[in-house]
């Protein structure tokens, strides 16, 4: 019986060496498969191998912050026992943000949202301030994500109902305000907790800076301001795009 089969093989044409050189060929073609996803792997993953890859340091100062008025924040009697870590002190009883600590953890933030966008993630800004929207719109549609800033009708955890279908959600939600009119939680930071997505967002002493995955101490009312963060979160997210291309453009 061993003597039939090996006598068929050998009718086929294939010899011992040509199945040794098959197999070889096969296992070339896996391994060549196996280094190009490597490589494609590795080339993402060398973004974690920087402490700031992005260089979102250089996007934002001290000085920067303080001409912009991020450190003002509500009177005393508002202040929300969480953010006292983040007060530096008082001035006629108008709380004083500590820029010291806002500015480490702006630039966290800014470094997570150049992750996203390097990993070509959804990013959602959001806002329920009138004077606030015509810019996050403005900032979301120049860097090409997108932006809410509607009545909220709960679209994470009910699309069927709104949309007749499952969507994707966002890979990170960004607020310039935690609060919603008339100072309530925004339902959408709430939302955004239950179903895991990190969140990004402005803290006023107002605010409970706990239930943020990165908050960011700061005055979050005037629009000038608004639109001085919103810009450098454009900055950030562009350069973690730019970063994706030319990564690309590298493994064609």
């Amino acid at each position: 019986m061993a003597s039939f089969i090996l006598g068929r093989v050998f009718q086929r044409g294939f010899s011992r060496t040509n199945m040794q050189h098959a197999i070889q060929r096969q296992l070339n073609q896996k391994g060549d498969q196996i280094s190009s996803k490597n490589n494609i792997a590795t080339a993402i993953d060398d973004s974690l191998q920087h402490d700031d890859f992005f260089n979102v340091r250089s996007m934002v100062t001290m000085e920067d912050l303080f001409k912009n008025r991020a450190h003002y924040g509500h009177v005393t009697g508002m202040r929300n026992p969480w953010m006292s870590q983040y007060i530096y002190g008082h001035r006629l009883d108008v709380d004083i943000i500590d820029l010291d600590k806002t500015l480490p953890m702006l630039h966290s933030a800014l470094n997570f949202l150049a992750h996203i966008a390097y990993r070509q993630g959804i990013i959602l800004f959001l806002t329920r301030y009138p004077a606030h929207v015509p810019l996050v719109e403005r900032a979301a549609r120049d860097c090409g994500e997108y932006a809410h800033c509607r009545k909220w009708d709960y679209p994470f955890t009910n699309t069927k109902e709104l949309f007749g279908y499952d969507i994707r959600l966002p890979d990170v939600c960004v607020f310039t305000h935690t609060l919603a009119p008339p100072n309530q939680l925004h339902p959408g930071v709430s939302d955004s907790n239950k179903l895991l997505i990190p969140t990004v967002a402005l803290c006023d002493t107002d605010s409970n800076p706990n239930i943020i995955t990165y908050p960011i101490p700061s005055n979050d009312d005037t629009p000038k301001l608004i639109e001085f963060y919103l810009t450098i979160f454009q900055q950030a997210i562009m350069a973690g795009k730019e970063k994706r291309r030319e990564k690309d453009s590298l493994n064609q």
